[in-house]
C-alpha cells in the first residue's frame, strides 16, 4: 500500500487557519513549564527581542500565541512602539515552538517559529500576501517564509489548472484536458521535491521537522501466499512505524498544531479498541522514544494516564495501570510529589485484582436467612452455567432497581428460549437487612441473593465497589474463574457480549 498525499495536502492548509473565540488567558501549566531540575530542556536565558512591522496596521495591540495541544495560549501582548511597529522585548527565552501574530480583533497576521534565534525582525503587511513578507535575522523563519511562498503560487496554479482541466472535460476535449491533468501531476511532483529537499538541507529546524512529519508512511504491498494483499501485515507495519517522521525526542513538538491530532488519531482511534497488551505494547515503544527528552517524556505520560484513566472502553484501565507501573510507580516520573505518588499507589492497589483477565476469588456470603449454617452460605465458584455475573446492587438505590429489571428481561429472554449461559450471583450491598429482606421478597428475582454486609472477605472492598459505587458488574468464566468483564454495560448488550468474547476464545485457541 503506497500512501502519498494530495497535492492539496501539501499545501499544508496549516498556515490558513482562523482564530476563534478568545484563546486561553494562561501559560503552559506550571507542571510542564522548563526548569533547571530538567536539564534536558533548560538553555541559559539571552532575552528576545522580536520586531513586527506590519504596514497599514491600525491595531493599538497586538497578541503572541502558542500552539498548545489544541489550543492556542496567549504568551505576551504589545502596545506600538511608533505606527504598525511592535517590539517583543525581555531578558527572558520563550519556549521554542511554533507561534502565531495576532491582530487586536483577534485575526491571524502570521505564523512563526521560535528557536535558538530570538532576535529577528519580521516585515509584513495586512493584505496577508506572503508574497510581500520578509525577515532578517531568522534563516528558519526565512525558510519557513520561502515555503509560503512556494505553496501559495503552486495553490493558485493548481486552481487555475483544475478549472481549465473540468472546462475542457465538460467539453469532451480529452487532449486539453489531460495536459491540464500532467500540470497538476508535475506539480504535485515538484512540491514534493521541494519540502524533501527543504527537510534535507536544515534537518534539525523545527519547520523542517513538521514537513517531515506531515508525510505519511509508505507501507509495504505485503501479500498472502495467494497473492492477496495481507491487510493484517500492512495494518501492524502502520502502527509499528506511525511515529516513523516524529522526532520523539524533540519537545518542540508539544508547540506545533499536528502533534496533538497525530497523538488522537494513534491512540484514540487507532489504537483505541485493540486489546490491553496491544495498546500497551505500542505505548512502551512511544513512550521508549521520548525518554531522551525528558519534557517530551513528562507531557506524553500525562497525555496517555489520563486518557486511559478516564477512558469508558472495557480493557482502558488494564491500559493505565500498565502506565502506571512502568513509569509513575517505577520511579521515572520526577516531577511527581509524594502526595500524588500516593494516589497513583492507591489507585493501582485498588484496580491490580480486578483487571480484565485476573481470576476472581471465590465468595462465600450467606443468602437471607443469614445463618451461620454454612448451608445457607454460597459460593460464587458453584454456579451451572458457563458464566457467573457478580451483580452488586443496593436495594435502596433508583439506579439499581432500574438495571436489576433490564437484567430480569435478559435472563428471562434467554432462559425461554433456552440460551441462558449465565447466573446470576447478586450481592445486595445494605446496612439495612430488613430492607434488603423485603426487597428480595417483593422482587422474586430467580437468581441467587446474597448479601447481609457478610461474607469469607471484604468483597466491597476487593471489588473496588467504595469507589465505583452501586451498581457494579463483573462477569466471570466460569472454566478458570477469570474476570472477562469488569464494568457494567448495557444488560441487552451481555448476550452479545458473550457471543463476542467466545468467538476471541475460539480464535485464540485456532492461533489466529
Amino acid at each position: 500500500m503506497n500512501m502519498k498525499k494530495t497535492f492539496i495536502l501539501l499545501l499544508m492548509s496549516i498556515f490558513i487557519f482562523g482564530i476563534s473565540g478568545i484563546f486561553a488567558q494562561n501559560n503552559v501549566p506550571k507542571n510542564l513549564q522548563k526548569s533547571k531540575n530538567n536539564p534536558a530542556n533548560y538553555r541559559d536565558k539571552d532575552g528576545h527581542e522580536l520586531i513586527f512591522n506590519i504596514k497599514d496596521s491600525k491595531d493599538t495591540l497586538v497578541y503572541m500565541v502558542i500552539h498548545y495541544n489544541d489550543k492556542l495560549i496567549l504568551k505576551d501582548s504589545v502596545k506600538p512602539v511608533s505606527k504598525g511597529k511592535f517590539v517583543f522585548k525581555g531578558t527572558d527565552r520563550y519556549d521554542d515552538g511554533m507561534y502565531s501574530l495576532v491582530s487586536m480583533d483577534k485575526k491571524l497576521y502570521l505564523n512563526f517559529i521560535l528557536d535558538n534565534n530570538q532576535h529577528f525582525t519580521y516585515n509584513l503587511d495586512t493584505t496577508m500576501d506572503v508574497n510581500n513578507f520578509s525577515v532578517v535575522n531568522s534563516p528558519e523563519n526565512a525558510e519557513m517564509l520561502r515555503f509560503q511562498k512556494k505553496t501559495a503560487q503552486a495553490s493558485k496554479d493548481a486552481s487555475d489548472w483544475a478549472k481549465k482541466r473540468k472546462e475542457f472535460e465538460d467539453a469532451g476535449n480529452t487532449d486539453s484536458a489531460n495536459v491540464y491533468k500532467e500540470k497538476l501531476t508535475n506539480i504535485n511532483n515538484e512540491m514534493t521535491e521541494f519540502i524533501d529537499d527543504l527537510i534535507a538541507k536544515n534537518p534539525d529546524f523545527l519547520f523542517s521537522k513538521m514537513q517531515k512529519s506531515y508525510k505519511n508512511i509508505d507501507i509495504p504491498e505485503y501479500k498472502k501466499e495467494d497473492g492477496e494483499p495481507d491487510y493484517q501485515k500492512q495494518a501492524a507495519y502502520y502502527r509499528l512505524h506511525y511515529w516513523d517522521n516524529f522526532d520523539l525526542a524533540d519537545h518542540r513538538f508539544i508547540y506545533i498544531p499536528s502533534f496533538d491530532p497525530k497523538m488522537k488519531d494513534y491512540f484514540l482511534k487507532l489504537l483505541y479498541h485493540q486489546e490491553s497488551d496491544t495498546i500497551n505494547k505500542y505505548i512502551d515503544i512511544f513512550l521508549k522514544k521520548t525518554e531522551k527528552d525528558t519534557f517530551m517524556y513528562h507531557y506524553c505520560c500525562d497525555w496517555l494516564s489520563y486518557n486511559f484513566e478516564t477512558s469508558k472502553v472495557i480493557g482502558h484501565d488494564a491500559v493505565f495501570y500498565h502506565i502506571a507501573m512502568t513509569n509513575q510507580m517505577a520511579g521515572k516520573c520526577y516531577w511527581l510529589d509524594e502526595d500524588v505518588l500516593a494516589k497513583y499507589q492507591k489507585r493501582t492497589a485498588r484496580l491490580a485484582p480486578i483487571l480484565i483477565g485476573k481470576i476472581a476469588p471465590e465468595l462465600f456470603i450467606p443468602d437471607t436467612t443469614l445463618s451461620d449454617d454454612m448451608r445457607n452460605w454460597h459460593s460464587s465458584y458453584r454456579m451451572s452455567k458457563p458464566y457467573t455475573i457478580l451483580w452488586f446492587y443496593d436495594p435502596d438505590c433508583p439506579t439499581c432497581k432500574k438495571e436489576s429489571k433490564k437484567l430480569r428481561e435478559v435472563y428471562d429472554s434467554l432462559e425461554t428460549i433456552g440460551k441462558r449461559n449465565f447466573d446470576v450471583y447478586a450481592i445486595a450491598n445494605d446496612a439495612d437487612i430488613d430492607r434488603w429482606k423485603k426487597y428480595v421478597k417483593e422482587n422474586n428475582y430467580p437468581w441467587l441473593q446474597v448479601g447481609g454486609n457478610k461474607g469469607n472477605l471484604d468483597y466491597l472492598e476487593y471489588f473496588n465497589i467504595y469507589e465505583m459505587g452501586n451498581p457494579a458488574m463483573f462477569i466471570m468464566d466460569n472454566k478458570d474463574h477469570s474476570i472477562i468483564l469488569n464494568k457494567r454495560i448495557e444488560m441487552s448488550n451481555i448476550p452479545q457480549f458473550l457471543e463476542e468474547y467466545e468467538k476471541i476464545e475460539e480464535a485464540k485457541r485456532k492461533g489466529e
